[in-house]
């Protein structure tokens, strides 16, 4: 399983990776974390005249050391805090990223693939659920992912750690 945290900084939703993490670990399976906010993934440049002939992406940054990971995961968890409804910058260049396996398509590439999506926000989890869909939907179901839990979680409290602060 691989788990991809899409906040800026340490807080609520490392928190619930972590946690998700002890819980795979209790059952046998392997997960590991990628917290985007260590990486240096740039934005897409839009440049599919090269992705779609080359099949494969000109920028040279992090992201090269992920594409291996992506393909070769079993399951995914995704987990973002809530900007206006939204996920934040940095997990949005990631899913601009991810474009690269839609040029180098291979239908059977995320067939029978898991994703979990999970949203925080300040705002009640009806209006972050926006955020979760819209990941889960638009981002997960367009890749081919089959999306087989979602949740929003309402924080009390900013960059605590503690999922006592999540409810």
């Amino acid at each position: 399983i691989l788990s991809i945290c899409g906040s800026p900084r340490a807080g609520n939703s490392e928190t619930i990776l972590l946690y998700l993490q002890k819980i795979f670990q209790d059952k046998g399976h392997q997960n590991e974390i990628i917290l985007l906010r260590q990486k240096q993934i740039e934005h897409c440049h839009g440049c599919v005249e090269f992705c779609n002939h080359q099949l494969k992406c000109r920028l040279r940054d992090d992201f090269d050391s992920l594409i291996h990971k992506i393909e070769s995961a079993d399951a995914f968890v995704f987990v973002c805090p809530n900007y206006f409804q939204m996920p934040p910058g940095i997990f949005k260049d990631f899913i601009d990223r991810f474009s690269i396996f839609y040029t180098r398509w291979d239908e059977k590439r995320f067939k029978n693939k898991k994703a979990i999506v999970v949203c925080i926000g300040a705002d009640a989890p009806a209006k972050t659920d926006i955020c979760t869909n819209n990941v889960a939907d638009n981002f997960c179901r367009t890749s081919g992912l089959v999306v087989v839990g979602r949740k929003s979680f309402q924080s009390k409290s900013e960059l605590k750690g503690n999922l006592n602060d999540i409810f």
